[in-house]
Parts: structure tokens; sequence; C-alpha cells
């Protein structure tokens, strides 16, 4: 049996693993004791992982759909398909679009970027991915030119003061979770903001439960309570930040009745936490990047916070934006979004765009494309071919439209629902089949090394990108992962240092973005000294309004996910323990659960596991009732892990689910 070292790629945090390899067949997953993010810990999916690498529902042939059936052909085939229906498209890059995942390497993301854009001719490129984080981006890019997590994660026990706001994150980052609170336990003031009562908010010093949908609302009073009690670091504001006076006045018009009745918090509350926030010397926000994510509003009003705080630029202090997926990250690092390239450079500015010709010989198209979910969701686009990489979730929510779409490629290691609307299915090499790199949450970039042999036949991603490349006429000649990656440094100026060989070097630890020439050994957290220039405190558009009940829809309705029925569950249903919990959650509540508090529970005359009809104005759904005093009267809670859930009740609630966190669904419950 030989031990290989690995990344974990269930979620963002990026864990390190060691996989028992029997036979060319992994059997068994260990802690990596010394990874400076897990630090001998795995949460209940990575102590699993090697059962979802071991699952006989791999893709081990390309695949051409004839008379509505998929058969069996060779790579030629399928490839040769793809490229006479995009080709043939060519002219018309409007009507083609490339949904990357945020699962796959560096390596992959960047040429299936770069395939649609200097092969194809479009930028209709996005990520199957979480839309918060990249309200996250934005912000942080906007006010910092930063854009990624501030901190690493082995940085949070130096915090004195850690807000975690709207994530359960001990559930969605368990890792993450267990080091704040390590870090309550060794004196740091860990103050919970949310409308759940989360196991989080159970281990810190101070919990707010806000309203639903308050979080802009309360982040504004923190804000206002910072300054009316001259808390504010003026003397950092003068040196180092913009925008000040704009954010006071912004903020000065909240009154005391209108934060009380909007938040549910006391103004008071308020003041206590702007004191001991203030009082900090080191202070760090944690906040989810997915559907229970924060909009770009409010995170524009933390960072507002945080900068006249003085509390981001420099170590054990700043935002930290939580990623769900292994490589949402890496795949906005490399430029898998409609309007960037890599490292997160506009595709509007000319010099980038020269700067990319000059290496691939071709200028990305300049005019900006759309993000995949807004073509499926504005039925007036004429999105006529579609290519998908490792993608299951827009199956649920985008079912119908995708039936509508004349040609689908999808891309990927393992079956899922997806490959029922594909014409051409194609399959590549799992992570551990081949060599690439991955970008954790906190910025940092992990070598993966090849530690078993793929399927027989079944090519690695990079050379499948790079068979299309070339069969459509492309003049593509990488022969491995590490020659995609030499590439990749060259147009990425926060990727300018890194290398195979420097990664190797490195071990277990890799390397944090920027790595460049001022910053050879990479760059553990954001440095204002360092980067030069000042914070700008971001505009705001100053409604903190909040949304109250409906006489007829009286209760808020929030979504989210939970620790065993997470992102669709299309990787969980593939690992035996986290099924087990899931089929078991599924006995008490086969067709999902609502959650309410007690007092509503007998206002409404129901008991646990009642079946109560959850109705909104554009739907309704039968589901189990489940008492809980973690959600206030006038709320209901309910994740989303039944698939007939989500489409017989929540895609009505696209548009308001897209908004984040601050996303509620007036609803009624009524007794079936």
């Amino acid at each position: 049996m030989k031990q290989k070292h690995g990344v974990c790629t269930f979620c963002g945090t990026g864990c390190g693993h060691f996989l028992a390899v029997e036979s060319d067949t992994v059997t068994r997953v260990f802690p990596s004791q010394n990874h400076p993010v897990s630090k001998g810990r795995l949460c209940v999916r990575g102590w699993n992982i090697h059962e979802l690498l071991t699952t006989k529902e791999r893709i081990t042939v390309p695949m051409v759909r004839e008379d509505g059936v998929l058969r069996e052909c060779t790579y030629d085939e399928a490839i040769s398909k793809v490229v006479d229906v995009l080709s043939s498209l060519k002219s018309r890059p409007s009507e083609m679009g490339f949904l990357a995942s945020p699962r796959a390497t560096n390596e992959e993301t960047y040429l299936f970027s770069k395939l649609g854009r200097a092969v194809f001719n479009t930028n209709n490129i996005s990520l199957d991915s979480e839309s918060g984080h990249r309200n996250s981006l934005n912000v942080l890019h906007e006010g910092a030119g930063f854009p990624g997590m501030n901190c690493p994660v082995e940085d949070i026990r130096k915090a004195e003061f850690v807000l975690v706001l709207g994530i359960d994150i001990t559930k969605q980052n368990p890792i993450i979770g267990s080091e704040i609170h390590l870090a309550a336990q060794n004196g740091t003031q860990v103050v919970t903001v949310d409308s759940r009562r989360t196991q989080i908010a159970k281990l810190s010093n101070d919990f707010l439960q806000i309203h639903p949908g308050s979080n802009t609302l309360f982040l504004g009073a923190l804000g206002k309570a910072v300054i009316d009690q001259k808390l504010a670091a003026a003397d950092f504001i003068a040196s180092a930040v913009e925008g000040y006076d704009d954010f006071a006045a912004t903020v000065a018009g909240l009154t005391e009745d209108q934060i009380v009745s909007g938040t549910g918090i006391s103004y008071d509350d308020i003041k206590k936490i702007a004191r001991k926030l203030a009082a900090a010397n080191t202070a760090m926000a944690f906040f989810s990047s997915g559907i229970s994510g924060l909009d770009e509003e409010t995170i524009r009003c933390l960072f507002n916070v945080f900068a006249i705080t003085g509390n981001i630029g420099k170590e054990g202090s700043g935002l930290n934006p939580v990623a769900g997926l292994n490589n949402l990250q890496g795949g906005y690092d490399m430029g898998a979004a409609p309007d960037l390239l890599s490292g997160f450079q506009s595709l509007e500015d000319v010099k980038v765009r020269s700067a990319y010709a000059a290496e691939w010989g071709s200028e990305p198209p300049a005019i900006p494309g759309r993000s995949i979910p807004e073509l499926l969701e504005d039925e007036s686009t004429p999105l006529k071919a579609l290519v998908v990489s490792d993608h299951d979730e827009g199956i649920i929510r985008y079912a119908d439209r995708l039936k509508e779409i004349d040609f689908i490629a999808y891309i990927g290691a393992f079956r899922n629902p997806f490959t029922e609307y594909a014409d051409v299915v194609i399959p590549v090499a799992s992570y551990i089949e081949t060599d690439g790199t991955f970008t954790n949450t906190e910025r940092r970039i992990q070598l993966s090394e090849k530690k078993v042999e793929a399927p027989d036949g079944v090519l690695p991603g990079w050379n499948v990108y790079t068979m299309i490349a070339r069969k459509a006429g492309a003049d593509w000649n990488y022969s491995s992962a590490e020659d995609v990656m030499n590439e990749i440094v060259k147009v990425t100026p926060r990727y300018a240092g890194v290398s195979y060989d420097r990664l190797r070097s490195r071990g277990i630890a890799g390397i944090q973005w920027p790595c460049d020439g001022n910053n050879p050994e990479g760059t553990p957290f954001f440095s204002l000294e360092k980067a030069g220039g000042k914070l700008k405190c971001l505009a705001l558009s100053g409604d903190f309004e909040v949304k109250t009940a409906d006489p007829d829809y009286p209760l808020l309705l929030m979504v989210g996910k939970a620790q065993h029925f997470w992102h669709q569950n299309n990787l969980m249903k593939k690992t035996y323990i986290p099924l087990r919990e899931y089929n078991a959650t599924l006995l008490d509540y086969p067709e999902g659960f609502v959650e309410i508090n007690s007092a509503d529970a007998y206002e409404l005359g129901v008991r646990n596991h009642w079946t109560v009809r959850v109705v909104s104005l554009s739907g309704s759904m039968d589901v189990a009732v489940k008492i809980s005093d973690d959600v206030k009267p006038g709320t209901a809670y309910s994740p989303y892990f039944v698939q007939d859930m989500i489409k017989k009740f929540l895609l009505g609630h696209t548009n308001i689910l897209r908004q984040g966190e601050d996303a509620t669904i007036p609803v009624r419950i009524e007794k079936v």
C-alpha cells in the first residue's frame, strides 16, 4: 500500500489528505497532520472522499446521441461533432456558451475558457458557481484591489475579534468553523449574526438573531454605531481610506426605531458589538458565498465597516468570503467569467488583451459576453449550443430551458442527470488520474499530482481541450498540465511566480497568490502597506429597507444547505456515510421539511413531522414540519435537498434566490 498526498476536492477549504493506493485503486483516506489548513483534521465529507473516487458511476467512453439514445463512439467522432456545431456558429458567438466547472483544475478551466474565446470567438463563459462569490470578489477588488480572501485559515487564532455573518460555517466548512471555535476558546471574541441559531451561534460569545433580510441594515447600523461612539480609526482613515465622509453621511440617517424594527436587535446591543470591534487590534469577518451568501450591497457595507475600524490590510485582519466549492476561487482566477480574463483582469483592458494576443496568437473578443445562467433565464436569447464541464446543478434549475437548446456537449468524469440532456458526452480523467492545481478559498495554490491510472483510454481534460482546439484548426501544442501552467503564469500577473517545480518544493503548503517578483514566496495575508494605495469606502445605495411580512404571506422563508445534503448531492450520494446520513434524513422527511418556531407551530396547530403546505405568490409545496426554536417566530427555513421540492417550488423563485442571503420568500403555511 502506498500513501499519496492530495487535496480534498469537496469544498473550498482545500484540506490536505493522504490517499491509500492499492492495486491502482484508492482504498482509504487519512488526514495530513502538517497541512497548514486542516492540521490533521477532515470533515465527514473529506473522510469519505475515497468512496467518491472509486464509484462505478464513471463515464469511460465518449458517446453521441442518435435517435434520442446515446451510443458509444470514439473520441475523434465525439470531438468532430462538437467542432462541427460550434464552428457553424463562430460568426454568431452570442448563440453559444461555455459553462465551466468550479471543481476542475486551474489548467482545465484556463483551457476551457481559452477554447471559448480564442477558438470559437465567444465571451459567453461562466462558472457553474455560487453567485455570491463573484459579488465578494467584486467588492474586494474595488475596495482594496485584492479579489480574494484577505487572511489564511491558519491566522484565524491571531484575530481578537471574529464576525460570522449569515453562514452556518461549522456545517458548510467544518474545518474553518473549528478554527473559529478554537479561537473562541483561546479568548477571541466571536460574534455571530444570523437569522437562524446555527451551531457556531451557540459557540459564540455573542449571538444576534436578526430578522431575515436585514443584513445590510444591521451593518449600516454597526457602521453608524462606530461613528456615533467616535470609535472610527481616525489616523488610519486619514492616511489610508477614501470615501469615509460619504459612508458616514449614508448611515447617519438611520434612526433607532428603523434599526430596531428592521433588525429585531436593540441599538444598544449593536453599539456593544461596535465597541468590541473597535477595541480589537485584529478582526476578521467570515461570510458565505453561496445561495445563503450576501448580496453585493451588503458586502460593500461590511467592507466599509471594517475599513473605518482599521481592520483591512494587516496581519490577522480582513474580510473572508468562504467558497463552498473546491476550485471556485481558482475558476475566477482562470477567467471563467464573461467579462474577465485570468487574474481578475478586465476583458475591456486593451493592454491585457494585447498581452493575451501575444501569447495566444489572436486577441480575445473585446465585448463582454453573458453568464450562462443569464442566458438560460432569458428565454429571448438565441442560445443554440452549450458546452458544459462537470456540471449538474443546472439540470435542476433550468431543465425545461435545456430541452430547447439545439446542441449540448457534456465533458466530465462522472455520470449525473445532466448527461440525459447531452447530445455529446466526452469523458475525462478524474483529479487523481491527472496532474493539476487547485486554488482554495484562501488563495492557496496546491499541486495535485497523478496517483492512479485513468480507466482504459480515458484522457485528461487538458488533452481533450487540446484535441478540440486542434480539430478546429488552432495550433495548440500542450503535452502536459505543466505546459498549461507555464502559459498561465505568462498572462496572469498574480500567478507570475508559480511553477510546478516551486509547488513541489513547497510540498503540502502550496503558494498563496499574489506570487510574483514583489512576493516571491507568495502572500499569506493582504497587506495594505505592501500593496500601496488606499482602501475605498464603497458607495452604497442608501436603501436599508427590510422586507416585511404580507398579511396573506405572513412568514419569511429562508433557504439553504446543510452538512449531508449539499450542492444537490450529486457527489454526496456517491459516498457511503454521507449518503447514509442523507437517507436517514429522508426517512424522517421524504419530501423535505420546513423549520418553524414552536410559537408558529402552536398557532397553526401542527406537530413535528406533520405535513403542511407552504404557499407563496409563485407556487406551493407539501413538506413535513420540523419544529425548532433555532428560527424566530414569523420566519421559516427549508434546506434544498429534495429535487421535487426544488422543481415544484424553488424554481419559481429563481430571481429571488439569486439575490443572496437577503433573499427571503414571503409564504403562508397551512396544515394539510
